[in-house]
């Protein structure tokens, strides 16, 4: 693959919450993938030395040598997958995020506060949890509603909800944004919840 000439921006504080950077030094150079997301393409952009090297599309996988490769896959908020993989062992090594994305910050929050973080680690999965059981059931029925309302051939069942007031849906839904973000920043990710 032929580098192009456009170099890696530099972090501002104001990228934080929608800007992923993580680096590896491999083969004596330094790797960066540069995610942005809020890119509903899921664009995925790899650097190396800090000139942008390829792009693709998620899920990624970049060719560096013969017998190594970076995969980069996306989730709704943050990285399902970000590795550097050796073809002929299998190992694979997360990237790690740069300084100045929302996921160092919260890895430096983690080291200063340990268990503060695990605390809200706790309550990100109750929440989503929560969110899960009482929230699905609640956008199953909106989207049968809506079919039956624009009279399209699909049949989705009404699922029993919970009696919850209007305002604990909602909160409930913020709240679970929320635990959602806080997963992504830590890197974590599980098919379900996620």
């Amino acid at each position: 693959m032929a580098m192009t000439a456009n170099p890696l921006k530099r972090t501002k504080t104001s990228d934080a919450l929608w800007r992923g950077l993580y680096g590896i030094a491999h083969g004596g150079k330094q790797w960066v993938v540069e995610v942005d997301y809020f890119d509903f393409s899921e664009t995925v952009t790899l650097f190396c030395d800090g000139i942008e090297f390829a792009k693709g599309r998620s899920p990624a996988r970049f060719q560096l040598d013969p017998h190594t490769t970076i995969e980069a896959a996306m989730a709704l908020y943050g990285m399902k997958r970000i590795h550097l993989v050796d073809g002929r062992s299998g190992d694979a090594t997360m990237l790690r995020p740069l300084a100045g994305t929302g996921e160092s910050l919260r890895m430096s929050f983690e080291k200063r506060h340990p268990l503060a973080s695990r605390l809200i680690a706790i309550l990100s999965w109750m929440i989503l949890s929560v969110t899960l059981v009482t929230q699905v059931p609640n956008l199953v029925n909106s989207l049968a509603n809506g079919a039956e309302l624009l009279r399209l051939p699909l049949t989705l069942p009404h699922i029993p909800t919970f009696a919850l007031p209007a305002w604990a849906n909602g909160a409930l839904s913020i709240l679970g944004i929320a635990a959602g973000l806080d997963r992504g920043l830590r890197m974590k990710h599980n098919a379900l919840l996620d």
